[in-house]
């Protein structure tokens, strides 16, 4: 058991009056609990008061400065006294972690583990992979080999030559004493040349032999410094392989039955796709897994940033995010077992939501896609507008579905009936020749009244589906906007998206090199509310039949 006493953090206001949650938080879509909140709050003023936890939680990365998630599970001991454990993500910068923080799942680190000493057995290889290369008998074999080499195939090709030249030679001295000399001594030519060929041909294959050799004795050595290289190469990959399944082997994470499973395990697809960098160093294990293990049960949790943000993220101090998918969806999917969870509400969200249909004729339907309904069927998630349309008309066919909205934005989507209707106007999309608003409103007062955004944008592999500022990977975004009122703390602008990457528009508005102001309700880039202010309220093509201009237009609820 661990030393609960430190960990187990009380409330310092009175939290009786407070309702708790029927059921625990779900991780991966969430509005903080108002207990999470108090929590998160006297945390926030914990790490306050000692400028050195600050220094520890922001520190220095290998890709700069900036913060990290913290988290805070509140949970009740088995003195049904309520009390909240916290936790950060990663690791502390500088020296030893504050002991109220609960300690990671797997202390790889320590002193003479099997990592260190794995760690240390793979430098040394590393270095001797290193010297070996860079060895003058290395350099010096390959260059030997590379010049006898040049060497050999420019004999070879010089003395063909020569040998045709030759043969070309005797052929007309042959002709020339055909016509004047007489029986006897013509004979004796042929004899000399017949000579002569086989003298230059002997010679030039005795010395091509010798070339052969010397070249063979070169790459004979040459080829075992390379195999000597790709067996010290081979064992090195196969022990820091050894030595990362061990890792792996030392998560083990229960769930709230006392079940135990590893990093190995939980990743059905191990073999061929290792767990993410960082997998069980999250907020979220390490709180749970300290409750299951001592013995505490979890009543609420959140997870917020704290510090600066990375450049390329959209991360605001204070404000709590949803787990991330890619390492704590599988681990959490096993540690939360047992527990009465909320249910996820994007699975209920688009029940018996309508779907108005704005337009339709022998070509397109257009649509008025509610917030809370996906454009298409999910992992979990069949209903869609896209299994509606293809219900309600049967007789369509190709791809009908034109362009996509994300789940929590409302507003226009187009479908084709025929793929000569799809295909007409999908090359407009491509083109870039429509045109398309969106109305939002943005959760703070924005600064001037228009301009042109130019973020590019890739997909933020550790935490699907968010997306990040990327100029090296990422590729172009561009959109224009417009201030259209500030009222009551927010500002309602017009966007106008030259391109479609996903997410543009909510990392557009929220990043700080953009308007550095989230949509309000934006639960992946702001805070979450009752909906995404985010609604497609124009598009304008050319019809595939009429061949004219069309648009279409619909004001947003909000």
């Amino acid at each position: 058991m661990d030393n609960i006493s430190t960990k187990f953090l009380r409330f310092k206001q009175n939290v009786e009056d407070i309702r708790l949650p029927e059921a625990f938080t779900y991780p991966f879509f969430y509005v903080p609990h108002p207990i999470v909140e108090l929590a998160a709050e006297e945390l926030k003023a914990r790490i306050s008061e000692d400028p050195k936890i600050g220094e520890g939680l922001v520190g220095g990365n290998s890709s700069g400065t900036f913060g990290k998630m913290l988290g805070v599970l509140v949970v009740r001991d088995n003195q049904n006294q309520l009390g909240y454990l916290a936790a950060f993500s990663g690791k502390f910068a500088t020296g030893e972690a504050p002991e109220f923080f609960v300690p990671p799942i797997a202390d790889i680190h320590a002193q003479d583990t099997v990592y260190k000493r794995g760690e240390a057995e793979l430098n040394r290889m590393t270095a001797e992979l290193v010297a070996m290369k860079n060895s003058p008998a290395h350099t010096e074999t390959k260059v030997q080999w590379e010049e006898k080499l040049a060497e050999f195939e420019a004999f070879t090709k010089a003395g063909r030559q020569r040998l045709k030249a030759e043969k070309q030679d005797r052929n007309k001295r042959r002709e020339d004493g055909r016509n004047t000399l007489n029986a006897e001594e013509f004979e004796a030519l042929c004899e000399a040349l017949k000579r002569e060929s086989i003298s230059t041909q002997v010679a030039f294959k005795h010395q091509s032999a010798r070339l052969g050799q010397e070249l063979d004795e070169l790459a004979q050595r040459w080829q075992k410094a390379q195999s000597d290289f790709k067996a010290l190469e081979e064992a090195r990959r196969s022990r820091s392989n050894e030595l990362q399944r061990w890792i792996f082997e030392q998560y083990n994470f229960f769930n709230a039955r006392k079940e135990a499973q590893n990093l190995t395990e939980i990743f059905p697809d191990f073999e061929t796709q290792r767990p993410p960098a960082g997998s069980g160093d999250c907020c979220a294990p390490k709180l749970l897994q300290f409750a299951y293990k001592n013995g505490l049960t979890p009543i609420a949790m959140g997870e917020f940033w704290w510090g600066p943000a990375p450049k390329n993220e959209v991360r605001k101090a204070g404000n709590f995010y949803p787990s991330c998918n890619s390492r704590c969806r599988p681990i959490l999917g096993h540690m939360l077992e047992g527990l009465e969870v909320e249910e996820n509400p994007l699975l209920t969200w688009s029940d018996n939501l309508p779907l108005p249909i704005i337009h339709d004729d022998e070509s397109i339907v257009v649509v008025n896609k509610p917030e809370g309904m996906l454009s298409v069927p999910g992992k979990d998630i069949e209903d869609s507008a896209f299994t509606r349309i293809k219900a309600h008309y049967p007789e369509a066919t190709g791809s009908i579905l034109l362009h996509r909205l994300d789940m929590s934005t409302s507003g226009i989507l187009v479908f084709t009936k025929t793929p000569k209707a799809h295909k007409f106007i999908q090359h407009q999309f491509i083109s870039r020749t429509t045109k398309k608003k969106y109305i939002a409103v943005l959760d703070g007062i924005v600064e001037g009244e228009s301009g042109t955004i130019e973020l590019p944008l890739r997909p933020d592999y550790y935490d699907l589906p968010r997306q990040m500022v990327c100029y090296e990977h990422g590729k172009p975004a561009k959109t224009h906007w417009e201030v259209i009122d500030r009222k009551d703390g927010t500002t309602r602008v017009a966007l106008y998206p030259v391109t479609g990457r996903t997410h543009q528009l909510r990392v557009h508005c929220a990043h700080p090199s953009g308007l550095n102001t989230p949509i309000l309700g934006d639960e992946l880039y702001g805070k979450p509310k009752n909906r995404l202010h985010l609604h497609a309220a124009y598009i304008e093509f050319i019809h595939p039949d009429s061949r004219e201009k069309v648009s279409f237009s619909v004001d947003p609820n909000f």
